[in-house]
């Protein structure tokens, strides 16, 4: 017989000893009849048969019928009654309510003693009558079983769907189906939780790797948790949910314990929380689990109001108990001033923990590390600001990519596609991601301009050198911001520029849209340039303002509200830039109008000039790709010496004369180039002229009669 099981053969026999002599009791009192007309249903002698019969194995009925339960201390059925505090009482409205799971007789029998063939679980009022001393117990037994109670609270006993309304005394009983499953040595599996529950993993973040400001807090927390002692109800609140969980997870494994974590977010849908809460808390407590709940953010509503269902559920599930650790990204009221409650605010890690976090992470969760991923990796912790949780995402996805491609082991390519990928933006339509194809030899400009660009990319990539190996982080303040301003015609390349710099990093370019940013409303401004900047942040992408002398504008003389206001959004955006750990490009057409506190904060500034006579040869020849057909006519340094135009201009010029050519389904000649030029002169105000046409005027003027 199953071990869980042999422990209710002296419980049933007791059981059985306690139906016969209420049985004995019914009908010396008269109360059960003896006559043809019960037989009908179920008849005295099968109600004999059934008290004869016993489970295998076990032991024949004791006179004195008193539980005897030292025996049973290392079954599940004695964890149950230590797990819910039972008192002997409960466990014995438990036992009652638990015999028919256990042996199926005992349906017939209660439907005897209920005098109702069709009622065939017991009540209230059948478990008192078999197990009261005296008429004072019979209500008390009676009371364990009412809405309330604590193995009904529990979830432990629940009643059962009737055809007809009964009262609370005589209504159906029974054990929760995953309780009385695991009694019987089976798995405890609620189907209610699916996707609502899930045990908690066995991965122990390593100690360098989590952040050292919450180090020995979190230490001295494990070393409680595994002496048994009381820990206080936990509340981990960290930039990322994600994260939180898994730090969670982390002092649970290394404890030696397990866990549930409960989804929040999940648990607010469905329409019973409070029941799933009484649940949840049933399969902990039986399972002897932590629960880790996150996260702790579904308690509040979006307008910053408490969302009530959760915060009762929450509420439930932390109170009275030393053994729930809450996950989120920020504390809620539904805990605050709770004395039990124990705070803890754990930081995003610094780099180096990172590069700890990324080494772990691909040790314990990648197919293959092959070298270059290992050298790649203070790179990837240096410029994706996240934890561990999700770090190990996209170690998995990297790893996904690469077999998917058919490789046996992932590249650097597919760790920081799969970083970007795990990154998000929550940009709430104040940033775009801004995507570039071009490439360095697409950047026609000149070889000074380069440099400063090259500079750029090493000053980002040798950050973690610099400021953590070097010690220069503690003597700036901290600071790991770089700030670039790009200053120059439109049309130079400054937004093309930008895109190289970040896909060069391996990081999204930010751009922030001035239309969903800039606001006449008073601290509207502000607000969306905030959520620009964590967007970038929580993206770990480069944030990209172009056109930034409309946001950056020097200060003036406060003369009136309007005035006072623009400084103080000013000295705001400082701060931003300031306290901001990515990069951060300003581009301008005008750089005399940007604030001199800005251009002081950038740690490099670079001109872009307007393109000499070289370089718009260059971008002609650039802008023409080798299949178009380019008739031998274009005179390409003509072109170029004869017409003052920015890359962006020649680009239009170009898509025009081929547009139209395509139109005639003839090459590219020069007289198309020659009106495509004229128009972009016109769209800028300017009126084409024999000056700047030179030789080739006659040529369009010849082309406008013919039109004409």
């Amino acid at each position: 017989m199953n071990t869980d099981l042999a422990v209710f053969g002296p419980e049933l026999a007791r059981l059985d000893r306690l139906i016969e002599a209420e049985i004995h009791r019914l009908r010396a009192r008269y109360e059960l009849s003896l006559d043809e007309f019960r037989g009908l249903y179920i008849t005295d002698e099968r109600v004999e048969a059934l008290l004869r019969a016993r489970l295998p194995d076990a032991p024949d009925p004791m006179l004195d019928i008193e539980p005897a339960r030292d025996a049973d201390r290392a079954s599940r059925w004695h964890q149950l009654a230590e797990a819910l505090e039972l008192s002997d009482d409960e466990r014995d409205l438990l036992l009652v309510s638990l015999a028919p799971e256990l042996d199926p007789r005992y349906e017939t029998l209660y439907a005897y003693l209920n005098d109702d063939v069709s009622r065939r679980q017991p009540t209230a009022d059948l478990a008192a009558r078999l197990l009261a001393r005296d008429g004072t117990d019979r209500w008390s037994l009676r009371a364990g079983l009412l809405p309330g109670s604590r193995l009904m609270a529990a979830g432990a006993i629940e009643p059962v769907p009737g055809p007809r309304e009964t009262s609370v005394v005589d209504r159906g009983l029974r054990v929760a189906t995953p309780l009385a499953s695991w009694l019987q040595g089976l798995p405890y599996v609620d189907g209610r939780l699916e996707g609502i529950v899930r045990a908690s993993g066995r991965r122990t973040i390593p100690f360098d790797g989590i952040p050292a400001t919450v180090r020995s807090i979190l230490a001295g927390i494990v070393d409680r948790m595994r002496a048994g002692d009381g820990v206080p109800t936990l509340v981990l609140i960290a930039p990322d949910a994600a994260e939180a969980v898994l730090l969670a997870e982390h002092l649970v494994a290394a404890s030696e314990r397990e866990a549930l974590v409960v989804d929040l977010e999940a648990l607010r849908h469905d329409p019973n929380p409070l029941d799933l809460a009484a649940a949840i808390e049933l399969a902990a407590r039986v399972r002897r689990q932590w629960l880790i709940v996150s996260p702790v953010d579904a308690a509040v509503e979006d307008d910053g109001h408490p969302h009530e269902p959760v915060v009762q559920v929450l509420r439930r599930l932390v109170r009275g108990r030393s053994d729930v650790i809450v996950a989120g990204t920020r504390p809620t009221a539904a805990l605050a001033g709770d004395a039990g409650v124990l705070e803890v605010r754990v930081p995003e890690p610094a780099a180096p923990e990172r590069v700890v976090a990324w080494r772990w992470a691909v040790a314990t969760g990648m197919h293959v590390g092959t070298a270059a991923v290992v050298a790649s990796l203070p790179a990837l912790a240096d410029r994706f600001t996240f934890g561990p949780a999700r770090i190990l995402r996209a170690v998995a996805l990297a790893d996904h990519r690469a077999v998917v491609a058919g490789r046996d082991d992932a590249t650097r390519e597919d760790l920081f596609a799969a970083a970007r990928a795990v990154s998000s933006d929550g940009a709430r339509g104040t940033t775009s991601v801004a995507r570039t194809p071009f490439d360095w030899d697409d950047l026609i400009l000149p070889a000074e301009a380069h440099s400063v660009l090259t500079d750029i990319v090493s000053a980002v990539e040798l950050r973690g050198l610099v400021l953590d190996e070097w010690g220069f982080a503690a003597s700036m303040g901290g600071t790991r911001g770089i700030n670039v301003m790009f200053a120059g015609p439109a049309g130079t390349g400054k937004t093309m520029a930008a895109g190289i710099v970040a896909k060069t990093l391996g990081l999204e370019l930010h751009r922030v849209e001035l239309g969903a940013t800039v606001s006449k409303y008073i601290g509207e401004t502000e607000k969306n340039l905030d959520l620009a900047f964590a967007a970038a942040r929580r993206a770990n992408a480069v944030l990209f303002i172009d056109e930034a002398d409309a946001l950056f504008g020097k200060r003036s003389e406060v003369k009136d509200a309007h005035d006072r206001y623009a400084n103080i959004e000013i000295a705001y955006l400082l701060q931003k830039m300031d306290d901001h750990d990515g990069v951060v490009i300003l581009a301008t057409n005008l750089a005399r109008n940007i604030d001199e506190a800005f251009s002081r904060r950038m740690q490099f500034v670079l001109e872009f000039p307007f393109p000499d006579e070289s370089s718009r040869e260059r971008l002609w020849r650039a802008m023409v790709p080798p299949g178009a057909p380019l008739d031998d006519d274009v005179d390409i340094p003509f072109l170029a010496r004869q017409f003052e135009l920015t890359g962006a201009d020649i680009r239009n010029v170009v898509l025009d004369a081929a547009y139209h050519a395509a139109q005639l389904d003839k090459s590219i000649t020069l007289l198309q180039v020659l009106r495509a030029v004229a128009r972009q002169f016109t769209k800028a105000g300017k009126v084409p002229t024999a000056v700047d046409f030179r030789e080739h005027y006659g040529l369009l003027e010849l082309d406008r009669s013919v039109a004409g």
